[in-house]
Parts: structure tokens; C-alpha cells; sequence
């Protein structure tokens, strides 16, 4: 676990008395911590350092860029954003510089040494008419900006940890068909290594199986769902996936109880069978059947979760594309956006070709690739999933899986 984050600054507001060093990322260049010097055994930790960065969320930022860049283009207003947890400014300065129709957007930390350095480096990146330097704890001012006529288009909520915390008041700042922007970082307690954690935070059980992170993430998405549908308000998942360490919602949200209950129709139950691996998906729990239909046992219950898409198919069209102008189609960003579009219409969950193998005995473990090309002779859809390298998605019952697995092997 990372220790709470420290001011290691001679003068604790002053980020020039901290190792800086110049960071270019897109079209901005910032300041930034040393992380060379927050490492323990080869390891860096960005959240060691005084102010945080984490390079690694870069193909985040990338996929950033180019969602809000077509959500502008889609829409007629110039876009007022907020990055409520700023850090370096990085993602906001990013906005600020590579979005189009960007009527301003605020940085907000509130860790001093990040609002100064933010300054620096919003006049490093000559961005001072449109990027607005706020010094507040998040909560504080998300509330502030909750009122008719003061909200946002886009408020984008990046914390350390679980967004649990920050979204009541985020959700209520954002205007009628504005977007909401959600990161977690806390994977463990979604996918069900801690199980009570899980339930405390975000009122589901997770499920620890092949495909705990869709689990996850779709756990996440029908908390904002519940949490919207409180103030009368839909939320509706425009692109949403899973890297890494963290999980990342672009949420569209539209005002009206009818419709935000049309969301909540689309919540529901998921079990898996840890013995053969056999899924089944419902509304309601108590319709769900507690024994495998496959093999007799006694099967795990997740929920209540998203059973809807994780991506709007236009919206995500639209991204892919201005992905490949803004990046090229080499960046991971890329990557993972068009198995994201091979995914849309297919089953809330996936298996991996290890986990098949390996449950169901087989000596060799077959190509990824021979087991779809397998499933769709066998007249299935089936393709890649950007949740695993190894994880395929179709609607094939387990057991017409591992006949393909046993076709697989034997060519």
C-alpha cells in the first residue's frame, strides 16, 4: 500500500523547492516531480511524490482527448470543464490545448504545492484566458457549481482511490446532457478480493472469477446509475473500459425520473459456477437459479451491476476516429478502442483461453485466435475483448466452448 501523501518541500507551498523536471505529454509541456527519486526496489511510486503524476496514465489522457474532442464536435455549446482533482493540471491543460470549443477549464487541488505548480504550468503552456487555477477541497466545489446556470458540461473526477467519495456532488454539477467523467483505482475491493470493502463503498458483492474485472467495472457503472437516479437524473455509459490499474467512465447525464429509471431497468444480477464455469444473468436475484444448471453446484451471485453496454456505439465510432487523427493507430489507446467496438452487443461477460484450459484440463492450451475462429464455424459470434490479451467474448455456452477447445486441439 502507498503511505498517505506528504509535503516534502522545504517551503510547503512553494513547488519550485521540490525536484521538478519537464514533462511533454500531447501538445503541453508541464513540470513535474522526479519520480526517479519515489522508487523503492526498481518500483516508482507516483504517489510517493508531493504532487502526483503518473506517466502511465497517459493512454488514459489520450482516449481523453479524443472522447471529449468528439463529444464537442457532436454538441453546439463551447464546453466549460472541470478537472476537480488536478494534481499537475496535466489532463486539464490537455483539454484546455487539444480540445476544440473550450470555453474554459478549471484545475483544482486542494494540496497547495499542486495549486502553485498548476500556475506555473498553466503560463508555462500560455493557456491563462481559458484554463482557471482553483485552490478547494473537491467536494466544496463541485457543491458550489451545483446550481442551475452555474454547471458544468464536463466534470471529470480522477481521485486516488475509489470515486465513492466525490460523486453525489460531481453528478449534481453537471447540466442536462453534460458529461461525467469517472476514474477508479480502487480494483481490489470491485473485483472481489475484498469483498466487504466492495459492499461498504459501492452496495454490490463483486465476484472473484475469469472475468472479475468486467464485474468490476460494471459494478462501478451501476453505483453512478443509483447514484444519479437519486436526484432524478439518468445516467447513460457513452464509452467505459478497463487498463491496468484503473477503471475509466465516460457518462452521459440527462435530467428526468422516467429516465433515469429506464437506467435502473437495466441493473441486474450475474452468477458464476467456479466449477464449470457456466453464467447466467438476470434482474432480479431471487429468479436466479442458486445451483448450477450445468453441473449441480452451488454457484457465486454478483450484483447488483450494469447489464446494459459499457459504450454507445455512435459516440465510440466517432472517438475511433478522431483517436487515429489526433494519435495514429499505433498508440495503445487506439487498440483498445476498436476491440472496445468488436465488443458492443455482446454478453456482460468473457472467459480467457488459460482459464478454459486450465479448468477443463487440457494439455495444450490453444491460440486465442484458433478458439474464435473455432466458436464461428460453429455458427457463434465470438470476438476479442480489451479486458484481457487472452479473454474472448460469445455467446456460446461453456460447453460448446470447450467442444471448440477440443476442435481447437485437435487441428
Amino acid at each position: 500500500m502507498c503511505p498517505k501523501r506528504t509535503d516534502t518541500a522545504q517551503n510547503p507551498g512553494d513547488p519550485l523547492s521540490v525536484s521538478l523536471k519537464e514533462i511533454k505529454e500531447g501538445k503541453v509541456s508541464i513540470l513535474g516531480p522526479k519520480l526517479e527519486l519515489y522508487s523503492d526496489k526498481n518500483r516508482i511510486e507516483p504517489c510517493w511524490a508531493p504532487i502526483f503524476y503518473n506517466p502511465a496514465m497517459e493512454v488514459d489522457r489520450n482516449i481523453s482527448v479524443a472522447f471529449l474532442q468528439s463529444f464537442s464536435k457532436a454538441g453546439s455549446k463551447k464546453l466549460r470543464i472541470c478537472d476537480a482533482l488536478s494534481a499537475t493540471g496535466i489532463r486539464g491543460l490537455r483539454y484546455a490545448k487539444e480540445v476544440e470549443n473550450v470555453e474554459y477549464v478549471i484545475l483544482n487541488d486542494i494540496n497547495k504545492l499542486a495549486y502553485n505548480l498548476i500556475k506555473i504550468n498553466i503560463e508555462k503552456n500560455d493557456l491563462k484566458d481559458i484554463a482557471l487555477p482553483f485552490h478547494s477541497d473537491a467536494n466544496v466545489l463541485l457543491a458550489y457549481f451545483a446550481h442551475r446556470g452555474r454547471r458544468f458540461n464536463v466534470v471529470d473526477i480522477d481521485p486516488f482511490g475509489s470515486p465513492v467519495p466525490f460523486l453525489d456532488n460531481a453528478i449534481r454539477a453537471v447540466e442536462n446532457n453534460g458529461l461525467l467523467c469517472v476514474t477508479a483505482t480502487d480494483l481490489a475491493p470491485l473485483m472481489g478480493i475484498f469483498q466487504r470493502a466492495c459492499i461498504r463503498k459501492y452496495s454490490a458483492i463483486p465476484i472473484r472469477c475469469v472475468f472479475s474485472r468486467e464485474i468490476g467495472l460494471r459494478i462501478l457503472i451501476g453505483y453512478v446509475v443509483k447514484t444519479g437516479a437519486k436526484y432524478g437524473l439518468r445516467v447513460v455509459p457513452l464509452l467505459s473500459y478497463s487498463r491496468g490499474h484503473y477503471m475509466r467512465l465516460f457518462l452521459k447525464i440527462r435530467t428526468g425520473k422516467k429516465r433515469a429509471d429506464e437506467s435502473l431497468d437495466k441493473l441486474g444480477y450475474i452468477t458464476f459456477c467456479p466449477r464449470c464455469g457456466e453464467v447466467q444473468i438476470g434482474k432480479y436475484s431471487f429468479l436466479l437459479e442458486k445451483k448450477c444448471k450445468n453441473c449441480d453446484s452451488k454457484v457465486k451471485i454478483g450484483g447488483p451491476l450494469w447489464l446494459g453496454e459499457l459504450c454507445d456505439s455512435i459516440f465510440l465510432k466517432k472517438t475511433v476516429e478522431v483517436f487515429e487523427e489526433f494519435f495514429g493507430r499505433k498508440k495503445e489507446g487506439f487498440k483498445i478502442l476498436e476491440k472496445l467496438l468488436n465488443e458492443h452487443g455482446m454478453p456482460p461477460y468473457f472467459y480467457t483461453t488459460d482459464y478454459i484450459a486450465k479448468t477443463y484440463r487440457f494439455e495444450k492450451e490453444p491460440t486465442l485466435n484458433s478458439i474464435i475462429y473455432s466458436l464461428r464455424e460453429m455458427g457463434y459470434k465470438t470476438t476479442h475483448t480489451h479486458f484481457s490479451t487472452k479473454g474472448f467474448k460469445t455467446y456460446a455456452n461453456v460447453n460448446t466452448i470447450v467442444e471448440a477447445f477440443r476442435r481447437a486441439s485437435e487441428e
